[in-house]
């Protein structure tokens, strides 16, 4: 069984402890961000999060388009040769 302790007759708050504690207004924004879903946030509200998203998307779609590689574009670029001298091998010249 937990041991627990229970005060019968607690000791009144002061009154700047109260005084501490009474925000209004804080209370107002808590309830309002709390109740108000994320979701119907519009995108452009976070403009910086937006940009950042916006920023690392096309850096990486940059360096996976033309970063590449080196030796996969040798490669292509040599197999490339080979089917056209294998092309050139196979076509008859008209001039013999």
């Amino acid at each position: 069984m937990a041991n627990y302790k229970f005060q019968l007759n607690p000791k009144e708050p002061r009154e700047d402890m109260i005084e501490r504690h009474r925000d209004f207004g804080k209370v107002l924004h808590n309830y309002q961000k709390m109740t108000h879903p994320l979701y119907r946030t519009p995108l452009y509200r976070y403009r910086s999060i937006l940009l950042g998203v916006l920023i690392v998307l096309t850096l990486t779609w940059m360096i996976v388009e033309f970063g590449g590689n080196q030796q996969e574009k040798k490669h292509r670029a040599d197999s490339i040769r080979k089917s056209d001298s294998i092309a050139k091998e196979k076509t008859p010249n008209a001039n013999r």
